[in-house]
């Protein structure tokens, strides 16, 4: 479509206008991006251009977002954001050119128009007007004329130009540019897009349609898939999803089920649709999968207990050992081929009956898996699986105390040693039984022979001795041992009698007359000793001890010195050495290995030591004496054997006793020789005496040991410790004193005397770094001020001074103060303050406290007790200058001198550089000279200060309070207690309804806010205190027993009245206190307190009253209608005097009133216990008015007359009670016992089985082992055999039977063989506390003194005493008579008998007695008798 070009110029500007009028009201009326049509991720940009618009089929542009910041970054549009952008995209010009992928385009605007995007119209003037040749050329290259649009474009003139209209498809100034439909990607998922002349076409992918490629194509809509399967669309294809059963792409196959042979055991499998059947028929299993076995064993064919084993359409039967047959029905038989020896019986252990009367199987379950086998009952005397083995009884060595065993069939016999009897050799034959030991000995028991201890000798008698103690020793009478040796009297075997020297340390010798001892005075001193050869054989005779090549030596020593060697044993490479270290012992061993032990305790007490130092393998110390008084001693040890290996006899040949040689001494750790007292050396077990050492190469050896005592009483005269140096003395003086004996003082100095200010200052010599100790004594009254302070450069970097009484210490850094206590006392004190590295060390402040980077440097000054008047603040700041007495202070080393210079060569000194007003000396003030004592007291002057001796009625640092009590104010009964201004006179009294008033008379100086009372009464309701003025009131009554307040003050808002918690009428001391709570306030809370324990109502705020004031001008009642007691009575703090008397002089007081009685002085009530109302011994206490008895036990009641029943708290608690007086008893039920029948008892404690039987309760029946029998398994089942070759014992008779032979045993003996003597001493027959000795079928009793008898029954006492004579007479003379008739009747049968007799024959009265006496001790009843 194009204009008309036969239009007129106005027509054509006319259609013009109006179509681009036209397109830009469209414009104004369409927003393309609003909404936005681009994604999230891109710029929607509107196109400018209509052509591009025609174009493009849209009116918007979506700019990709870029993913680098840069401002030069490449811009992408499209789909895919995969291509660059167009710029003259953007542009609204028709001829653009542009750089791809930015914005940045280029417009070349037709002839008249400008611009950036050729919209201005530029002016065209040179041709208006002028129609020459040359402007028509122009008009006409700028006019439609020229046919510039191309490919159909509409041309449309404008003045001086034309602008051509593209139609679609293409575009540029002249429409010469076939546009690209394609670049917009408009074809989607993945579409290729084909461009057209104004249109573009879409090629699309696989699974995609329509014009864009923008609908997918369903692949399921001609369902493909088959046998019901479910079909799922994909992106150019499709999937089904098959049905169980089926498979293959469209679902077409069926599966074969019966492919992967799921049938077991060759069954036949039969597919079907997505399943399959097995045919298990004549497989012999069943199932789904004929997997399951059918149970040929369900019916349990097999017997025995055997194992049924399935097979396929069979079974197997696992027989147990012992069955047989197809279904092990079939037992065994063991027993059939007579297993058993020697006559044992054979049992099948298949018989499970056998498991209840075959002891091996007692206990035992029957089980088919044990059931094959036999067991074998053997007879008496065999043993083992079949019998077979004859038992060794002497395999468990019955025979005791080395007795030899003979083995006899089912028996033994023992054949004892000398000296031992009985059926095992048990019997220790007792040699003592005959008593042989005389004279008081001890007879001690030995195998088949005796030892006599012989006792102690009575003082004055010899001892005895032999071997029964019989014959008195006597070897001691003249002999001769000395030094107090104790004398040890012998006796040869010939009867020669002589004695032994038992000497004390020190001494050797026959006679103990040879001295050991010898000492060394210098640490030169030593001896040299060369010892022989040593391989062993020397040492194992001299000390049978030692072991093979062992070192010993032993000595005792004493001395005083701390550090010095005792011995050394060597060569110099090899040693062995002995020392004191600091006053312990310490042994050393150089040989290969070097071992040391130290013995802990201080030996340099100067008392005697023993010690002794053994190297055999180990190295071992053994010290006695003081601290290790045992006989063993105290042993210290180290290393194990073989520890040296290097122990060369040839090494240690040379001994150096008392010290050695320098290069030896320079080996040890001590490095000195020895001083002091040495005895009793011993050398690998020999004895060497002094006379054998001065022999050898000795050094100032000398014999003995004189010791004197060089620290007497007040050596060091009380000032210093005296320290015994052996050959002298030395004195530890304690500060401040020196010299020799302690017997100096160094000078002190006073400063501050009678209140001038003193200081001294002095120059440091030299430096003494940051490790000093600054020391001095002290001595002030004062609590403050400057002590010591250091400076340097005039600037203090240490100061110490008194602050509170204590040592403080300040440093730039910090202040420490000393924990020490108060120094500031009056008396002489030691201060030391120890700094190292910034540390400060002082006593009891506690160990390296931080002090600062402190050192002490030559040239600093330093300042004693103040500084110079010029530096008078600075002093201030340390409390001031020090008011006391400064003396031996010290700088490490360097004493501070105030002029007196060193009092010993060893003194260094500081001298003093400067002091002002210094006194020499510790001098006091004048105290006294202000006459300070009051009342006639005398002052004396103590040191800076003062004491008054006051007069006998006055008391006080300065005699000010006067005593009143002195002067014995009080009444009778009143106890003086002193008051600042008076005194009070304290008691108790007794009342009787007798009220007492009082006044205080406006003497009150301080408010009533407290009420104190001590009370005893048993009223139930009493008026103790009470006051009223107006309408204040106050009142302390009892009320029903309890306490009752009531009080109403003019800041009270209303009356209060309370009650106590406790009752106080039980006629105990009760203290009542009444108080305020608050007494600084008008009004608060009261509370009330009774015996210390505050009522717990007084917190609620129901108390709330004000003080009691009133009191101070009221009259006061107290004890109105009140008996009993009172004690202390105060009001506001002030007493209330009970007892009549005069006021004291103190201004607060309260006044007795004339009117009511006197009480009684003293707390007492009625003599309730004098007519001892208790009974039955009952205690009577008096309770105030009321007593309270405490009965006797088994009593009860108030007054003690009712017997207790002990039996109502039902205490048998399995059992009948029986009351006793104060006891009870229970009889138990049966199976229980105790006090109280509470503890069950276990009858197989009292019924015990016998040989191995096990109790079995409650019916207390015994289960039998093997071959016993019965009730407590006390019989042998078959009896124990006797025979030809087992006799019975002692005596015994073997009677047989048909169940084996028995052994009757004599009267005395018991045992199934006679083997044990019976005891008859275990029923206890002896009486009276007498001892019963067994005998043989007897036994003895041995009576204490005072009885007799048969049994000790007798007491002698008893029938010696008051016997009449007529009751012995009498007796006797019947008993004659009797007598007599008896002997003539005799002698007439006797004559009788005589004549009858005559030629007959009569047994002897001893063979009738004998017969019947051997039948009785015999004979004895069978066991099968004796259980009946």
């Amino acid at each position: 479509m194009g204009l008309r070009p036969d239009l007129g110029r106005s027509q054509r500007t006319s259609v013009l206008l109006l179509v681009v009028t036209l397109g830009l009201l469209c414009s104004a009326s369409e927003q393309p991006c609003e909404p936005s049509p681009c994604r999230s991720d891109q710029t929607c940009v509107p196109l400018a251009s209509e052509a591009l618009v025609s174009r493009l089929q849209q009116d918007y542009l979506c700019l990709c977002a870029s993913d680098h910041t840069s401002d030069n970054a490449s811009i992408y549009t499209g789909a895919a954001c995969d291509q660059l952008l167009d710029p003259c995209l953007l542009a609204s010009c028709m001829d653009c050119s542009g750089m791809a992928g930015t914005r940045n385009y280029t417009c070349a605007c037709p002839p008249g128009w400008g611009g950036e995007d050729c919209t201005t119209q530029q002016n065209t003037s040179r041709c208006s007007g002028n129609r020459g040749d040359e402007c028509e050329e122009i008009v006409k290259e700028r006019s439609c004329a020229s046919n510039p649009c191309r490919n159909g474009a509409i041309c449309l003139d404008g003045e001086a130009s034309y602008k051509c209209f593209c139609v679609p498809g293409f575009q540029g100034s002249h429409c010469e540019l076939d546009i690209n439909e394609c670049a917009s990607a408009p074809c989607l998922n993945d579409g290729t897009c084909l461009d057209m002349v104004d249109h573009y076409r879409c090629e699309c992918s696989l699974g995609f349609k329509g014009v864009n490629c923008k609908v997918e194509i369903d692949e399921c809509e001609d369902q493909p898939c088959l046998n019901g399967a479910t079909c799922r669309d994909h992106v150019g294809r499709y999937s089904c999803d098959c049905l169980a059963g089926f498979q293959g792409h469209d679902c077409q196959l069926n599966i074969d089920e019966c492919e992967s042979a799921p049938c077991l055991n060759e069954g036949v499998c039969i597919d079907r649709v997505n399943s399959f059947q097995c045919d298990c028929e004549w497989t012999g299993f069943t199932g789904t999968l004929c997997e399951i076995d059918i149970p040929e064993c369900a019916s349990n064919p097999c017997h025995n207990g055997a194992e049924c084993q399935e097979g396929v359409r069979q079974y197997h039967c696992l027989c147990y050992p012992g069955y047989e047959g197809e279904l092990c029905q079939v037992d065994v038989n063991e027993c059939l081929p007579e297993p058993c020896h020697h006559g044992g019986e054979c049992y099948q252990r298949s018989e499970p009956a056998n498991y209840q009367r075959l002891a091996p199987l007692q206990g035992e379950e029957f089980s088919y898996a044990d059931a094959a086998g036999f067991i074998c009952r053997c007879l008496p005397g065999y043993t083992g699986e079949n019998c077979s083995v004859d038992v060794d009884e002497c395999v468990s060595a019955p025979c005791q105390n080395a007795g030899s065993c003979l083995d006899l069939v089912n028996a033994y016999q023992c054949v004892c040693q000398g000296g031992f009897t009985g059926v095992h050799c048990e019997v220790d034959v007792n040699e003592c039984e005959s008593a042989p030991c005389q004279n008081g000995a001890t007879c001690q028991d030995g195998t088949n022979s005796y030892a006599c201890h012989c006792p102690a000798p009575q003082p004055g008698h010899e001892p005895w001795g032999g071997l029964d103690c019989d014959v008195p020793l006597v070897g001691c009478r003249l002999h001769r041992c000395q030094h107090g040796a104790v004398c040890k009297p012998t006796l040869e075997a010939s009867g020669r009698h002589g004695y032994t020297c038992l000497c004390p340390s020190g001494w050797a010798g026959n006679i103990c007359n040879t001295s050991t001892s010898f000492s060394f005075d210098t640490a030169a001193s030593y001896v040299h000793i060369q010892l022989p050869s040593n391989d062993g054989r020397a040492s194992a005779v001299a000390d049978p001890g030692a072991e093979r090549g062992a070192q010993r030596l032993q000595l005792r020593f004493r001395t005083t010195l701390p550090s010095m060697v005792l011995f050394y044993r060597g060569n110099g490479v090899r040693s062995v050495t002995l020392e004191l270290l600091d006053g312990r012992l310490q042994a050393a061993v150089r040989s290969g290995t070097a071992l040391q032990v130290v013995h802990p305790l201080a030996l340099n007490d100067g008392e005697w030591h023993e010690a002794s130092v053994t190297v055999d393998g180990s190295l071992r110390l053994v010290v006695r004496g003081p601290g290790c008084e045992t006989e063993e001693g105290c042993a210290v040890e180290q290393g194990a054997l073989n520890d040296l290996l290097f122990l060369q006899p040839g090494s240690f040949q040379q001994l150096y006793v008392g010290g050695g040689l320098e290069e030896h001494l320079g080996d040890t750790a001590s490095g000195r020789g020895f001083v002091g007292c040495m005895d009793d050396l011993r050398v690998d077990g020999r004895l060497l005496m002094p006379e054998d050492l001065s022999r050898e190469d000795n050094r100032g050896l000398a014999p003995g040991c004189n010791k004197r005592d060089w620290c007497p009483k007040d050596a060091c005269t009380r000032h210093g410790t005296c320290v015994d140096m052996w050959v002298r003395a030395s004195c530890d003086c304690h500060r401040p004193y020196y010299g020799d004996s302690c017997e100096k003082e160094f000078s002190s100095w006073t400063f501050g005397s009678e209140q001038m200010t003193s200081h001294a200052s002095f120059i440091i010599g030299e430096s003494h770094g940051d490790n000093f100790t600054i020391s001095f004594m002290v001595r002030s009254l004062k609590p403050s001020g400057l002590l010591l302070q250091l400076r340097r450069d005039d600037h203090p970097y240490l100061t110490v001074y008194l602050k509170d009484g204590a040592v403080a210490i300040y440093s730039p850094h910090t202040t420490l103060l000393s924990e020490a206590g108060f120094v500031a006392d009056g008396l002489r004190r030691q201060v030391s303050v120890e700094v190292r590295y910034g540390n400060v060390v002082f006593p009891k402040a506690g160990n390296h406290r931080a002090l600062g980077n402190v050192s002490v440097q030559a040239g600093d000054v330093g300042y004693l007790g103040g500084l110079p008047t010029g530096d008078e603040d600075s002093a201030s700041s340390w409390g001031g200058h020090l008011k006391g007495c400064l003396q031996d202070v010290r700088l490490d080393h360097k004493r501070l001198d105030m002029g007196s210079g060193p009092m010993h060569p060893s003194d260094e000194v500081y001298p003093i550089d400067v002091e002002q007003d210094v006194l020499k000396g510790c001098h006091s003030d004048e105290t006294c000279k202000s006459e300070p004592c009051l009342n006639g007291g005398q002052c004396k002057v103590t040191w800076n200060d003062f004491l008054c001796s006051c007069p006998e009625n006055f008391s006080g640092r300065l005699c000010e309070t006067r005593l009143w009590c002195v002067e014995k104010p009080c009444p009778t009964g009143g106890r003086c207690v002193d008051l600042p201004d008076g005194y009070e006179c304290l008691s108790e009294a007794s009342f009787q309804d007798n009220a007492l008033l009082y006044s205080a008379n406006h003497s009150l100086a301080n408010p009533v806010t407290s009420i104190k009372v001590s009370l005893r009464t048993r009223d139930r309701n009493a008026v103790v205190l009470r006051a009223r003025h107006h309408a204040e009131v106050f009142c302390l009554a009892v009320l029903n027993s309890y306490l009752l307040v009531k009080l109403h003050s003019p800041a009270s808002p209303q009356l209060l009245a309370f009650t106590s918690e406790a009752t106080v009428s039980d006629g105990a001391w009760h203290h009542v206190h009444l108080t305020m709570a608050d007494p600084d306030r008008p009004a608060s809370a009261w509370y009330l307190s009774v015996d210390g324990e505050r009522d717990g109502d007084w917190a609620s705020g129901h108390r709330v009253g004000g003080n009691l004031n009133f009191l101070n001008h009221s009259e006061v009642r107290l004890a109105e209608n009140f008996t009993g007691c009172l004690g202390e009575v105060r009001i506001g703090g002030v007493y209330l005097p009970l007892l009549g008397g005069s006021d004291g002089p103190q201004a607060a007081r309260f006044s007795r009133r004339a009117g009511g009685h006197e009480p009684a002085e003293g707390c007492r009530g009625d003599p309730v216990c004098e007519s001892r109302p208790c009974l039955h011994q009952g205690v009577c206490h008096d309770q105030f008015n009321r007593f309270n008895c405490s009965c006797s036990p088994g009593w009860e009641g108030e007054l003690c007359e009712r017997e207790t029943d002990e039996c109502s708290s039902m205490p048998c608690v399995y059992g009948t009670c029986e009351d006793l007086l104060a006891d009870y008893r229970c009889q138990c039920d049966p199976g229980y016992v105790g006090k109280d029948c509470r503890e069950e008892v276990d009858d197989c404690l009292e019924f015990s089985c016998q040989n191995g039987g096990l109790c079995q309760g409650p019916s207390r029946t015994c289960s039998c082992p093997a071959g016993f029998v019965g009730k407590r398994c006390q019989w042998r089942f078959p009896p124990v055999a006797c025979d030809a070759n087992t006799d019975c014992l002692n005596g015994g008779i073997c009677m047989g039977g048909v169940l084996g032979g028995n052994c009757t045993c004599k009267l005395g003996y018991i045992g199934p063989r006679c083997e044990a003597e019976l005891d008859e001493c275990q029923s206890d027959p002896c009486q009276n506390g007498a001892t019963c000795l067994d005998r043989l079928n007897q036994f003895q009793c041995v009576c204490v003194p005072g009885y007799s008898g048969r049994l000790c029954e007798s007491n002698k006492l008893e029938l010696s005493e008051h016997v009449p004579w007529l009751v012995v007479a009498v007796p006797l003379t019947s008993l004659c008579v009797l007598l007599a008739i008896l002997a003539a009747f005799f002698l007439v049968l006797t004559a009788r008998k005589k004549r009858q007799s005559e030629g007959t024959y009569s047994p002897s009265t001893q063979e009738v007695a004998g017969a019947r006496l051997e039948m009785g001790s015999v004979l004895k009843v069978p066991p099968e008798e004796r259980l009946i």
